[in-house]
This record gives C-alpha cells, structure tokens and sequence, in this order.
C-alpha cells in the first residue's frame, strides 16, 4: 500500500513538472534582464550642393552712405561672385572711387577713378541649411588714377586780386609757397584680407558685411606730390582698414 502511494506520489510530481515546464520557460523569458540587441541609428547625410550653385550681384552701400552722410570720398562698387559648392566663392568687384576736398590748411584735392579687385571668399558654415554664411577671403586690388593738388588763393583786401596761401610756407626762404599742379599719375596695388558674415532676407535677396584689412604692395606717384586718397584703397599712407556693406541679389540660373 505504502509502494502504491509513493509510485502514484512521484508520478503526480513528475506530471506536474512536466506540464509546468513551458510555462516555467515562458515565465523565465520574461524575466530575462539582459541587454537586447538594438539598431544602430544612422548619422543624417551631410548636406550636399551642386559645384556649380549660382551666381550673386551686389551693391556695395556703405561707400555711396557714407559720401551722402558727409565723408570726403565717395565711392560706388559692383560685387559678382560665382558659389560653387556653397564653399568656396570666387569674386570680382569693380568700382568707381571719388573725392573732392579742401584741406584745413587750405590745399584743394581732388581725384576720381575706376579700380578692380580679385579673389575668393571661403564659407565656414557650408554645411548648414538656414542660409547664414560667415566669409573669410583673399583679395588683390588695382587702381590707376590722377589728381590735383592746388594751394587755395586768398583775394587782397587792400589792392584787389588773389595772393598765395599765406599758411604754406617755404621753409629755406621764408615766404608763400604757390601750389597748383593738376592731372599728375599714381597707381597703386594692394591685398586685402576679408572676414564677414551673409544672411539670406527674402528670396533672391541677401545681405552682407565684412570688415576689409588693405596692405599696401606697390605704388606709383607724382614727383610734385604725394595723393590724399586713391580709389579703392583709402586714404593714402599705411595700411587702412574699410568697411563694406552690400545689397545682393542670387540670380535665377
């Protein structure tokens, strides 16, 4: 009886460790706490342009402002650039520079010509979609130009007539220098390094402005005088530092 009861016992055991298996299984499935295996994310695509991204015309402002707000020069450029990736920028700008001016010591100055610059800027965000461009570039400058330079005459109150410029003096004789040559040449050529940022306004419309470091490579003068300003470079002597502000439109093709 006791052999009957233990037999029917283990077999009851065995049954019941039998069917609970799967579930056991299941169960301990559901509980398994190691890591699972997941997909890598893919990194998104850089942003890729056309070499050949289109073409910009500008107007540069600030020197045609500056002229109307007062400024003895008065210069007027036109800015072509051509984008190719959205990096690089290679770009001509032709201008027209002008003054005609007194000084206080009364020598009259006056000059107006053409000038040209070459290179290319360079786009530090050409990755990035929303438009804003910070520039970096190069740029050789030439200018060939003439001036006059002429001592302002005083009238006699006494006698009548004009008297020299009583405030040049010869400084080994002594008296009034007269002062009075015109149409002299000059040329000059010089680099410019260019930092500056762009922004997209509406459209084909653009925006830009940069700060300009002009370094003085060659120079031709006039034996009978030194030029004030010369065109496109500033105001004559050492390095100078302009400013420009530019109207640009991206053309359609």
């Amino acid at each position: 009886m006791v052999v009957r009861i233990c037999n029917y016992f283990i077999s009851l055991l065995c049954a019941l460790l039998l069917g609970s298996a799967p579930a056991l299984a299941q169960y301990s499935g559901t509980r398994d706490t190691r890591p699972v295996a997941t997909k890598k994310e893919k990194k998104p695509a850089e942003i890729e342009y056309p070499w050949f991204n289109g073409v910009s015309v500008g107007l540069d402002l600030y020197g045609l402002g500056a002229g109307l707000f007062g400024s003895d020069f008065l210069s007027s450029e036109v800015v072509v650039d051509v984008d190719l990736k959205h990096r690089f920028f290679p770009t001509v700008e032709l201008g027209y520079g002008t003054t005609d001016s007194w000084s206080d010591n009364g020598i009259h100055y006056k000059s107006g010509a053409p000038y040209f610059r070459v290179g290319v800027d360079y786009n530090a965000l050409y990755k990035k979609k929303h438009g804003q461009m910070i520039l970096v570039g190069l740029r050789y400058g030439y200018s060939s130009f003439s001036y006059d330079v002429k001592t302002l005459p005083f009238s006699d109150p006494v006698y009548g007539g004009n008297l020299d410029n009583p405030l040049l003096t010869d400084g080994i004789w002594g008296g009034s220098v007269p002062y009075d040559y015109s149409g002299q040449k000059g040329t000059m050529q010089w680099l410019e390094l260019c930092a500056g940022i762009r922004a997209h306004v509406w459209k084909p419309i653009w925006m830009g402005l940069g700060l300009r470091f002009r370094l003085k490579l060659a120079e031709s003068k006039s034996m009978h005088g030194d030029p004030w300003y010369v065109p496109g470079f500033g105001k004559y002597g050492g390095n100078t530092l302009g400013v420009q502000y530019t109207l640009i439109y991206k053309l359609p093709f």
